[in-house]
């Protein structure tokens, strides 16, 4: 696979991740325990040439799924995160684990935020944009 900018990488991330949520909601009940056939599939490339950054981004977000779930409820004032659009949950799982996990200590919190709104403004809608900002930006990455 040739080289991808940061940008298409969140991407192919919040695809994933939601491809994932939409099979565990409206599919069989389980999340795959190895995304890498439907990463290689959005990247049109093999699944030995993902860029490990992205794999480590979708599995640690599959994986800490129950954490991040229970870390959002509190500031889910008036919603519960089954009710939310599972693009939302996408957006917010992926980064939730990016903070935490995946670059902790390395990323700034604004940075993040920034990722999320980015990509919510441009496959959701403003109105999800400034629900994920307020969500992010008031403790959950703290």
């Amino acid at each position: 696979m040739s080289k991808i900018s940061r940008t298409q990488s969140n991407y192919i991330i919040m695809t994933a991740i939601y491809n994932e949520l939409t099979d565990f909601t409206f599919g069989e009940g389980g999340i795959y325990r190895d995304a890498g056939d439907i990463i290689a599939s959005i990247c049109n490339c093999e699944i030995n040439e993902i860029d490990p950054f992205i794999y480590d981004s979708v599995m640690m977000s599959l994986k800490k799924y129950g954490e991040a779930k229970t870390a959002f409820t509190p500031y889910l004032v008036n919603w519960r995160w089954e009710r939310l659009p599972l693009l939302t949950q996408s957006i917010l799982l992926m980064s939730y684990t990016h903070y935490k996990y995946i670059e902790p200590n390395k990323v700034d919190k604004k940075v993040v935020i920034n990722t999320a709104v980015e990509l919510a403004k441009k496959y959701i809608d403003d109105a999800q944009a400034k629900f994920i900002n307020g969500i992010l930006d008031n403790g959950v990455l703290d």
